[in-house]
């Protein structure tokens, strides 16, 4: 079984870099193009920012808080499907409290003593080995 399997995977392995070899090699270098970010000298974009924090200290706050309205709403049309779900869900809704609740919960719990954890293995083992002993037909002695 061994020996045709070893055969398949070495004629496969031939055959795969035979047909690789044979692909002509591209002749034209792949064009490495880089685009700014920004089209702004740094000068001209802080003077954009400049710019903006006048304009944003001129508003009014109900113009403010309207603005960050609209920014909010850009973001959550921007979401992706995932992220929608989490802020819908749980996910993005932590309560700090009932987190330090549940903490403190699971470290009240009593952890068990050396005879105890020996109990529980021993339990576990004869359980093992009664599903065991049955599924396979052989009588255990």
């Amino acid at each position: 079984m061994n020996k045709p399997f070893a055969a398949l995977i070495a004629s496969a392995f031939a055959f795969v870099s035979m047909s690789a070899s044979a692909q002509a090699p591209s002749t034209q270098p792949v064009p490495m193009t880089m685009v700014p970010l920004s089209q702004l000298s740094v000068d001209q974009a802080k003077a954009a920012r400049e710019a903006a924090k006048e304009k944003w200290d001129a508003m009014t706050p109900e113009q403010q808080a309207a603005a960050r309205k609209k920014m909010k709403n850009k973001r959550m049309q921007d979401l992706s499907a995932m992220d929608e779900y989490v802020v819908k869900t749980e996910g993005a809704q932590y309560d700090a409290k009932a987190g330090a609740a549940a903490a403190a919960a699971s470290k009240a719990q009593a952890t068990p003593t050396k005879t105890q954890r020996q109990k529980d293995l021993t339990k576990a083992e004869d359980a093992a080995a009664k599903a065991s002993g049955s599924k396979s037909g052989v009588p255990t002695q």
